[in-house]
C-alpha cells in the first residue's frame, strides 16, 4: 500500500491535527531532518492542541523530538488493524485480527513496544509449539507482529528495533520442517468423482486439473472460459466469490492468470454448459438455482457428501475414516485445498520449475511456492540427482546389465 492510500484514511482537523477512523487524534509534523513524524494524542482536541503547539515550539528552537517511548503495543496493534488492514480481503483481516488477539495482545497488551526483546518471542514460538500450533500458524504469527512494529516505526514515530530482527535462526519457526500437505492418490479423485454428482462433479475436475482456488471456482463466469476451440481452450481466473459471496477480483495481480487446459477438460465444461439455465457471459459457471454463486462452504459439503459414498472396485470405501462414527479428525480427509496441493506436488515431481508452478497456482512469486511446497520441491531435486548419480557412478556395469540382457532375449 502507498503512503497516499494510508494517509487517505486520516481526516485532518486543524492544523498539524488529524483523526484516524479509529477516533484516535495524531499529531503530524517533520522533524528537524524533515522526515514526517506522527505521534498519537491521549485525550481529546484541547490535549491535542497543547501537545501541537509544544512539539511545533520545540522544533521551532531546533530542539530534537524524540518518538514517544510510551507507545503501547496494544495501541499500536489496534491503529494498524483500524489502518492499513482494512484494506485487505475480509478473510486476510480476519486472520491477521485472530493472530493478534489470541497469540499477542493476551501476552503483550499492556507491555510498551520497545519492552519486548527476542527472548519474549522465543519464549512466544515455545509456548505456542507446547500448545501444538502449526510451524506455519507460529511464522503467521510473527509475520503480524512484524508488520506491527513496521506501521509504528512509519506512522507513529516508533524508533525502538524490531526484535524479530534479533531472533536467532534456531529461535524462529520452521516452516520447512512442517508436514506434508495432505494430497489425492489417483485413484482417490477417480472414486471421488464418480461419487459426485453434478455440478460438482465438473466443479471437482476442474480443480484436480487447475489447482485453482475454491474461492476462484464459485467466481468463475462463462466470460472466464473459452470453449470456441476445444483444442486451445483455457480458463482466466481473475476473480473470486468471497464468504459472504461477494465476486471480487483476486487478491494480488500475481493471482490473476489465464491456464490453457486439455481438449477432454474442454468437453467436460462444454457438456455442462449445455446442461445450464444460463449460460451468458456473466451467468456463473458453478451457480446455484437461482443464479448466484455456490458458496465455498456447500463446496465443501458436497465433497465430503461424495467422499463418504465413495468406494474401490471391491466396493470398500475410499476413506474409511467417514464411516466411522464421533468426529473426523482434522486432515484425516482430503479437502478442495487438497486438490490445489496435489496439482503443485504432481507438478514439482514431474519436473515442472517452481516459477511455472508458482504462475498456475496464481502465487505472487515463487518464493511463495517455495515456501509452500519445499519438501516437493527437495525430493524432486533429490530424486533427480540420484538418478544422475547412479547413472554416472555405474554406467559400466548397467552397460554390461543390458548387454546380457540383449544376449539372453537373442533366439
Amino acid at each position: 500500500m502507498s503512503a497516499g492510500d494510508n494517509e487517505a484514511r486520516r481526516v485532518r482537523v486543524e492544523r498539524n491535527i488529524y483523526r484516524r477512523p479509529s477516533g484516535v487524534r495524531e499529531i503530524g509534523f517533520k522533524d528537524a531532518s524533515g522526515i514526517q513524524r506522527w505521534r498519537t494524542v491521549d485525550g481529546g482536541i484541547m490535549a491535542a492542541r497543547k501537545l501541537r503547539d509544544d512539539l511545533l515550539a520545540r522544533r521551532g528552537r531546533g530542539e530534537t523530538v524524540a518518538p514517544d517511548s510510551r507507545l503501547r503495543f496494544s495501541e499500536a496493534a489496534e491503529l494498524w488493524l483500524a489502518g492499513p488492514v482494512q484494506d485487505l480481503r475480509a478473510t486476510t483481516q480476519a486472520g491477521y485480527r485472530s493472530a493478534v488477539e489470541q497469540h499477542v495482545l493476551r501476552r503483550y497488551g499492556n507491555r510498551r513496544l520497545d519492552s519486548i526483546t527476542a527472548d519474549d518471542l522465543a519464549a512466544l514460538v515455545r509456548d505456542m509449539r507446547l500448545q501444538g500450533k502449526s510451524e506455519a500458524t507460529i511464522a503467521a504469527v510473527l509475520g503480524a507482529l512484524g508488520r506491527i512494529y513496521k506501521f509504528a516505526a512509519r506512522r507513529l514515530g516508533f524508533s525502538g528495533m524490531n526484535p524479530i530482527t534479533l531472533m536467532l535462526s534456531s529461535e524462529r519457526p520452521k516452516v520447512s520442517q512442517a508436514t506434508r500437505r495432505p494430497i489425492f492418490t489417483p485413484e482417490e479423485i477417480e472414486q471421488t468423482l464418480a461419487a459426485a454428482t453434478e455440478p460438482y462433479r465438473t466443479l471437482f475436475t476442474v480443480a484436480a486439473l487447475t489447482g485453482a482456488r475454491v474461492s476462484e471456482l464459485c467466481g468463475l463466469t462463462w466470460a472466464d472460459v473459452r470453449l470456441d476451440d476445444l483444442d486451445d481452450a483455457e480458463i482466466t481466473f481473475a476473480w473470486q466469490v468471497d464468504r459472504q459471496g461477494n465476486r471480487r477480483p483476486t487478491q494480488t495481480d500475481g493471482s490473476a492468470r489465464t491456464v490453457p487446459i486439455p481438449r477432454e477438460l474442454a468437453l467436460v465444461l462444454a457438456r455442462h454448459k449445455l446442461a445450464s439455465r444460463n449460460v451468458t457471459p456473466e451467468a456463473f459457471v458453478f451457480a446455484t438455482c437461482t443464479g448466484r454463486a455456490r458458496s465455498q462452504r456447500n463446496v465443501a459439503r458436497a465433497l465430503r457428501k461424495a467422499q463418504k459414498r465413495a468406494a474401490d472396485e471391491h466396493g470398500q470405501p475410499t476413506f474409511p475414516v467417514l464411516q466411522e462414527k464421533g468426529e473426523v479428525p482434522a486432515g484425516a480427509v482430503r479437502s478442495m485445498h487438497s486438490f490445489r496441493h496435489t496439482v503443485a506436488s504432481r507438478a514439482l515431481l514431474a519436473g515442472e520449475s517452481v516459477d511455472e508452478v508458482a504462475f498456475l497456482l496464481g502465487h505472487r512469486d515463487a518464493t511463495v511456492t517455495r515456501v509452500v511446497y519445499i519438501h516437493e520441491i527437495a525430493d524432486a531435486r533429490r530424486r533427480h540427482m540420484r538418478r544422475s548419480r547412479m547413472t554416472a557412478e555405474y554406467a559400466g556395469a548397467l552397460r554390461i546389465a543390458l548387454q546380457d540382457q540383449a544376449d539372453d532375449l537373442t533366439p
